[in-house]
């Protein structure tokens, strides 16, 4: 006689209750840095071009006004034009790159402080031991901690669009009008002296 195995009842596979999500993607991180990585290139960019067109302007504006100032004779309207141009587009560099440090900003009508504690202008104005426990206030949970990043991230980007930048591509365009107005100035005198 065969016994046959005892057939026990299946039972259900348990459950397993998956962790609890912290509601973001494992690479929202690697997202958030990646950001603010580009953005502070863009910002050590705007700086680079800044200081290389002040570099030229200041070299063009010192040759015009010794030219100018040896008796260029004809040539003075060209080198006055030259001359300012290249002064006003290093001024616009200047303003491009002149850090803007002011009083942290108010707290908002919420109560809530919405300043930046990773900008040296804001945390700066505190004491070591309040900044410190404000960092560690704002990096309690991992909602805070992005909240921080961003708000790092798009206070960089506004001074990027608002100020480095649009400064910059104003004093590029004037630097090419001052170019291009010094050589028609210069043709139109060079045509004036063939003439004669």
């Amino acid at each position: 006689m065969s016994k046959e195995p005892e057939k026990r009842p299946k039972k259900a596979p348990e459950r397993v209750e998956p962790p609890p999500a912290t509601g973001f993607p494992p690479n929202a991180v690697h997202l958030v840095r990646t950001n603010q990585q580009i953005t502070m290139q863009l910002s050590q960019m705007a700086d680079q071009k800044a200081s290389i067109l002040m570099g030229a302007t200041f070299v063009v504006f010192t040759l015009a006004i010794g030219q100018a100032r040896a008796g260029a004779g004809a040539l003075t309207t060209p080198l006055a034009i030259l001359a300012t141009f290249s002064f006003l587009s290093a001024l616009l560099a200047i303003s491009a790159v002149l850090p803007r440090v002011g009083k942290a900003p108010p707290a908002a009508r919420d109560g809530e402080d919405r300043g930046n504690l990773l900008f040296f202008g804001h945390f700066a104005q505190m004491g070591e031991d309040e900044f410190i426990a404000a960092i560690k206030a704002r990096l309690r949970t991992e909602e805070d901690l992005y909240e921080v990043m961003l708000r790092d991230t798009w206070q960089n980007g506004v001074v990027l669009a608002r100020r480095k930048y649009r400064y910059l591509a104003y004093a590029y365009r004037l630097f090419v009008v001052g170019l291009t107005l010094t050589f028609l100035a210069f043709a139109v005198e060079m045509t004036a002296m063939w003439m004669e």
